[in-house]
C-alpha cells in the first residue's frame, strides 16, 4: 500500500473501474489523492451520499468496497471499507430490476453460457438462462465492464430463473497495505452493464496511467 500511495500522492489521477452493486453497472474515473483510508473519485456519476461501490484499483486483484462521504463541486470523497475492519450490514438489501446480457461460467472445460440478469443487488442477483439445468450450483459471472469474472452459488431454480449469491472478492486491509504490483485494471470491451459505452482515457487531460 506504501508504494500505491507514494506513487500516486498529491495531483497524480489514476484510472479505476467503480460498479454499482445496485445496477452492476461499471465505468471508468478518476481517482485521486489516495491514501489508506479513502480516496477522491472525479468523473463518476456516484453522486449520492452513504452509496456503496466497489473500486478496482491498480495494483489490487481484488475490489475494494468503497462508501461515498462527502460530494464536492467536481468529485466525491470515498472512504474504504475493508472486510477485516466492518462487520456486513444486516439490513434488507435493495433490490433493483436490471436487464443485462451476461455469460455463465459453469467451469470444467465448458463454454459460456448467456443468461439475462434480471435484478441485483449487493449480496446477488437474479438471472434467466434457457439452458438452466444444465448449470452446476457453483458458477461464475462474466459481467459487461467487469475485467474479472465474478464467482456464485446459485441457491434457487425455478422455470427458467436462477437465484445467484454472489461472492464478491473484496480486498482485506492487509492485503490492501501489501500490494507492490502496479498495473492497471481493464474496462473489459468498453462497455457497462446497461449497454452504454463508458468514457476512455483517452478522453482524460492530465491522467496518468498505472505502468
Amino acid at each position: 500500500m506504501k508504494e500505491i500511495v507514494d506513487r500516486y500522492s498529491g495531483g497524480s489521477n489514476i484510472m479505476v473501474l467503480v460498479l454499482d452493486f445496485e445496477t452492476l453497472d461499471c465505468e471508468e474515473a478518476i481517482a485521486t489523492d489516495i491514501t489508506r483510508s479513502g480516496c477522491l473519485l472525479r468523473d463518476t456519476s456516484h453522486t449520492a451520499k452513504n452509496k456503496l461501490i466497489g473500486l478496482r484499483l491498480s495494483g489490487l486483484d481484488k475490489m475494494i468496497k468503497g462508501k461515498v462521504q462527502e460530494i464536492l463541486a467536481e468529485e466525491v470523497r470515498v472512504s474504504f471499507l475493508f472486510e477485516d475492519d466492518t462487520k456486513r450490514e444486516k439490513r434488507k438489501e435493495k433490490r433493483r430490476t436490471v436487464s443485462i446480457s451476461a455469460s455463465v461460467l459453469p467451469g470444467n472445460g465448458r463454454g459460456p453460457v448467456k443468461c439475462q440478469i434480471v435484478d441485483a443487488s449487493l449480496s446477488g442477483c437474479r438471472f434467466f438462462c434457457k439452458q438452466l439445468d444444465e448449470l452446476p450450483d457453483s458458477i461464475a459471472l462474466r459481467i459487461p465492464g467487469m475485467d474479472l469474472p465474478v464467482g456464485g452459488s446459485i441457491v434457487w431454480r425455478a422455470n427458467g430463473y436462477a437465484g445467484v449469491k454472489m461472492n464478491w472478492q473484496f480486498s482485506g486491509k492487509t492485503e490492501f497495505m501489501a500490494a507492490k504490483t502496479i498495473r492497471p485494471p481493464s474496462l473489459a470491451g468498453k462497455v457497462g452493464a446497461n449497454g452504454s459505452r463508458k468514457k476512455t482515457l483517452a478522453k482524460q487531460p492530465n491522467v496518468i496511467p498505472a505502468r
